[in-house]
């Protein structure tokens, strides 16, 4: 049974050592990085080769124009992060959504609402949103092109989208950070961090993280993301139970 990634650039990838986590026991089930520049490309080699894939960057919102059955989460975000064969259908799901949504759980207040920014709005930033949403956060999305985030947040409802400009005046508001831009921004520097929840997708070259800890702030890596993804992510691509422990285990943040 093979399985693999589909992405572009993905060679630093810890997905295949946290899927040989998750599956120590059954050395038939492989993983592998089909990394192409061509989205076409990578999706025949899938339906030649794969029984299911993960999809990241920049990827995911074409992986989910293939699908033929999309989860009620990958319709509302219309991007999905896994592929998978199934009764000669393609099937789509999105897993980033279940891990900001078990991630963020803990920090979702009634009253007054726990006030969210999302600063990016790609698959990973669009999911982390709509799971911030669904808790009854108070959510704002701030991209570098505004035509992006407005037109994502209307779909959404409920969102108020940003220009990157208006940063520093909504941050300050915020309890809950959430950056998912693959680039570090100069304003990061002006931007209050203590006594809040920082969340960064990037984990090969995270910005905030000697920020937070310089702060106090509460951070949550990349990586924690990419675990709670991949939990999620692979009970669903294969259909058996991952060992848990040993995903959360491997791969410590850096």
């Amino acid at each position: 049974m093979k399985y693999g990634l589909i992405g572009y650039p993905i060679a630093h990838s810890l997905s295949p050592a946290l899927f040989r986590a998750a599956y120590p026991d059954s050395p038939e089930m492989t993983y592998d990085l089909i990394e192409e520049s061509d989205f076409e490309r990578a999706y025949a080699r899938f339906l030649k080769d794969y029984e299911a894939v993960n999809v990241t960057t920049p990827y995911k919102d074409e992986a989910f124009r293939k699908v033929n059955v999309a989860d009620t989460i990958a319709r509302e975000l219309y991007a999905v992060n896994i592929l998978k064969k199934k009764d000669g259908k393609i099937y789509g799901y999105n897993s980033d959504f279940w891990a900001l949504q078990k991630m963020l759980a803990p920090y979702a207040k009634k009253e007054p609402r726990t006030k969210v920014l999302v600063i990016g709005c790609g698959g990973a930033a669009k999911a982390a949103a709509l799971a911030a949403l669904k808790l009854r956060m108070s959510v704002s999305v701030a991209n570098r092109d505004f035509r992006k985030a407005r037109e994502f947040c209307f779909n959404g409802g409920g969102m108020i989208p940003l220009r990157l400009d208006q940063i520093p005046k909504i941050a300050p508001n915020c309890d809950i950070l959430i950056y998912a831009l693959p680039v570090r921004l100069d304003v990061l520097d002006e931007l209050p961090l203590d006594g809040r929840v920082v969340v960064e997708a990037n984990y090969k070259d995270p910005c905030l993280q000697s920020l937070c800890e310089a702060a106090g702030a509460t951070y949550i890596s990349g990586i924690d993301w990419l675990k709670e993804q991949a939990v999620a992510g692979y009970r669903l691509m294969t259909g058996i139970e991952p060992d848990e422990a040993s995903v959360r285990a491997c791969c410590a943040p850096q």
